[in-house]
């Protein structure tokens, strides 16, 4: 087969759609819809072929499993099970570390992994405070950990349903719940081990343990002033004043004697003597001092102590990929009255953000760093759209009824596994049931799903059928059958698997899962072996994503916290990526055999 034309328009746009991501010029699914729309300006597929994503199995399954995670999140037993080992491992920092991935571990082979890294990454915070140990030599561990957990079954991870339902499509038919288990476990076992002796060991400490204002480097930017007697800001308060606007600080507190004022700021009329505890860049600050005549308080070192009491609390929280303030500024959610508190700093991947922090567009997986008083910020840890890195109380309360929850996974899985009911009628009565029974509410249904992975899935899925529909795929699977031919299958599926894994650490796990599952039966067809090893091989390799942070979504959840480095991901994930490239490549065809 010959370049065609549409050959040529296809890999065009495969390339653009590869760059678009590697850039990051929009959102995943901004991005996959703007894929879309070029496939359908060129005619590469209709217009029904266009819409078929939104109506796929997996789309609708994956939505369902969300929303299954959600409630099992609400019942409170993944966070009570997570504290529990905080509670009770005594004096091992090694035996909680390993109890704690394991049991991220377990419950990422039935939900969300996401949701999973969410619940226990504070858990594992916590853990690293209580041993004196850096979150960094537990937090990437952690999301190795969610990713290979969701390997071991087909609920385990959105990829396995995806390369699952496009084997349906295709004729060759669905895979079991458990299907996945036999390498998956061999996974989790060389991964467990694998992260006790490699970057839990080697993994730099990145993070400073006893402050956060040392780990924000705020040092320069918080400071106290005295308001003397016959101050020009006596009597006044600070919108009257215009401070913010005029001097880009936020006064965050007011010391009157004993007492701390840290709500109603704005309109408190200061006082002489009152110590005003600042935010904002030097230069700001001594101009302000100039300005109303304040006393600076240079001996006076701030950390985490000072800010902290029983009324006022410096914390951190991450921004929910799913949060509606995504895409918006400070400023223009009006932070500081809608929530009651203060945006001191704000962490970005590598990047600390410290500097006109009200004017900066907000997007997913954004550390911020919280002060304002207790109650607020505790509040913030209750909201969907903010994920706790702070300490939580240990004695979190079960929710009523919450043995419903559990059960619902439990009845769903087992229908599946059992082939008593199709896992997407399992998935969708088990959704029914939560809301029947009150365990979660339409509400949080509608906000337990990650509409970014829902709406990549459905968009870039038609991109597999321009494969098929211009002869890409096979043209693809032709070279690929010329390796098999000349080489054998078993070299040819190792190269599948490390051309997934390659490509997957750099694009989004299900948009390499549906380039490459055409390929897959391409090569198969072209060297008359069965094609569910390379089915196999493409589902493990787009799942079991560690070089880089942007490969899996768990890894770009702890790249902030951790105060990771992209060579950390390179130098941690290559090692394991490796060993699994060479155990799939021997071990997927004798668990399932090129000739069944």
């Amino acid at each position: 087969m010959t370049l065609t034309l549409d050959i040529v328009l296809l890999l065009g746009i495969i390339l653009f759609t590869i760059v678009a991501f590697v850039r990051e010029w929009m959102s995943m699914d901004a991005i996959a819809l703007v894929c879309l729309g070029l496939l359908l300006l060129f005619n590469l597929v209709t217009p029904e072929e266009a819409v078929s994503g939104f109506s796929n199995p997996a789309v609708i399954t994956v939505m369902m499993m969300f929303i299954l995670s959600a409630g099992l999140v609400q019942s409170g037993l993944v966070t009570k099970l997570g504290y529990r080992i905080a509670e009770r491992t005594g004096s091992s920092a090694i035996g909680a570390s390993i109890l704690l991935l394991l049991l991220v571990g377990f419950f990422s082979a039935f939900i969300n992994n996401t949701a999973a890294v969410g619940v226990f990454m504070p858990v594992a915070i916590h853990l690293s405070r209580h041993y004196r140990f850096s979150p960094s030599k537990i937090l990437l561990p952690l999301s190795y950990m969610a990713i290979i957990g969701g390997t071991c079954t087909l609920l385990g991870t959105s990829t396995n349903l995806l390369v699952s339902s496009l084997s349906a499509e295709r004729g060759r038919g669905d895979f079991g719940v458990f299907e996945f288990f036999m390498l998956g476990i061999v996974f989790a076992a060389v991964g467990t081990v694998y992260n006790i002796l490699g970057p839990m060991r080697l993994l730099p400490s990145r993070v400073v343990l006893s402050s956060l204002t040392n780990k924000y480097q705020l040092s320069g930017y918080l400071t106290e002033l005295r308001v003397p007697p016959g101050s020009k800001l006596e009597g006044s308060t600070v919108v009257r004043e215009h401070i913010s606007e005029r001097y880009q600080i936020n006064v965050i507190e007011i010391i009157r004697g004993q007492e701390k004022i840290s709500a109603n700021l704005r309109h408190t009329p200061v006082q002489a003597d009152d110590i005003l505890l600042v935010r904002g860049p030097m230069e700001s600050i001594l101009t302000l001092k100039e300005t109303f005549g304040l006393l600076l308080l240079t001996d006076i070192k701030l950390n985490d102590t000072n800010l902290s009491d029983e009324h006022t609390i410096l914390a951190e929280v991450q921004l929910d990929p799913s949060s509606q303030l995504i895409g918006s500024t400070l400023k223009e959610i009006d932070f500081r009255r809608r929530f009651g508190c203060f945006v001191l700093a704000l962490r970005r991947t590598s990047e600390l953000i410290r500097d006109k922090l009200a004017r900066i567009p907000l997007v997913p997986w954004d550390t911020l760093l919280i002060f304002g008083p207790r109650s607020r910020v505790e509040a913030l840890y209750e909201m969907d759209d903010f994920i706790p890195l702070g300490e939580r109380d240990l004695k979190i309360q079960l929710a009523s009824r919450w043995w419903i929850s559990v059960l619902t996974i439990v009845a769903v899985v087992i229908f599946a596994a059992t082939g008593l009911m199709p896992i997407l009628k399992a998935a969708i009565l088990g959704v029914v049931a939560l809301l029947i029974t009150q365990r979660i509410t339409i509400q949080q249904a509608y906000r337990g799903i990650d509409w970014t992975v829902i709406f990549l899935l459905a968009a870039i899925l038609p991109l597999g059928i321009a494969m098929e529909n211009t002869g890409l795929a096979t043209l693809i699977g032709d070279g690929l059958g010329w390796v098999g031919a000349t080489y054998g299958a078993m070299v040819m599926l190792s190269v599948l698997y490390l051309a997934t894994s390659l490509l997957t650490a750099v694009f989004s796990n299900n948009a390499t899962a549906v380039l490459m599952v055409p390929i897959a039966f391409g090569a198969a067809a072209s060297l008359q072996v069965d094609v569910k090893p390379f089915l196999m091989a493409v589902a493990y390799a787009a799942s079991a994503s560690f070089m880089t942070p942007m490969g899996y979504q768990t890894n770009a959840m702890v790249f902030s916290p951790g105060n990771y480095r992209f060579n950390d991901y390179l130098r941690a994930g290559a090692p394991l990526t490796l060993i699994f490239w060479v155990l799939a490549s021997v071990l997927i065809p004798i668990f399932w055999p090129f000739h069944p």
